[in-house]
């Protein structure tokens, strides 16, 4: 029986739903990236992948990806492993630029048969684009570190603020952002009823 991430996998890969899939942005390396592939139902879902993401074929493995990593497994005791890694958008924009809303809602199928196949007991929104696509909500700064529950996927979403360097670089965002991975250690911690 064939693996369904695996197959939707490949379809993102294949997609050209808008007009950056399939974009060559250096020799052999093409815009679209789909997943860390991990097996755990704990998502993290950021924006779009970088420049260091298209290059290696993985989402957040750029110093946003590094503060992550570090943050979660000193904070929460959490390895990178323990997290199910994607982004609203699959593609790299032309200089990282925000994507349009004709662009993430070319990528909204690829979203939620993801999510369908996951079945994720949370997901962790990195930045205000992620939030929004997942729940309708605006105003990352307000409902930071809140837990609320999808009107769309019906799942459990924690809003952080998106874990780049114009982000963590500045103390007071960097602590609000370990905060915030507090709340997503308490949220598992009661979830798992320690």
């Amino acid at each position: 029986m064939s693996d369904p991430l695996k197959i939707l996998r490949e379809k993102c890969l294949a997609c050209r739903a808008c007009s950056l899939g399939g974009r060559e942005i250096s020799p052999k390396c093409f815009s679209n990236v789909f997943s860390n592939m991990s097996p755990s139902r704990i998502m993290a879902i950021g924006q779009n992948p970088g420049s260091e993401e298209v290059k290696k074929g993985e989402p957040f493995v750029g110093a946003s990806g590094r503060f992550f990593n570090e943050a979660a497994k000193g904070i929460i005791g959490m390895e990178r492993s323990s997290f199910y890694i994607s982004n609203v958008l699959r593609c790299f924009t032309p200089g990282n630029r925000q994507p349009t809303r004709q662009e993430l809602d070319a990528c909204r199928p690829i979203l939620d048969e993801e999510i369908s196949i996951i079945k994720p007991t949370l997901i962790i929104a990195l930045g205000s684009v992620a939030f929004e696509r997942l729940t309708g909500m605006h105003g990352i700064m307000k409902h930071h570190g809140e837990t609320v529950v999808s009107p769309r996927y019906l799942v459990p979403v924690i809003a952080l603020l998106h874990p780049s360097p114009y982000n963590t670089n500045n103390p007071t965002n960097r602590e609000m952002f370990h905060d915030g991975l507090r709340k997503v250690g308490n949220f598992l911690c009661q979830a798992n009823g320690k």
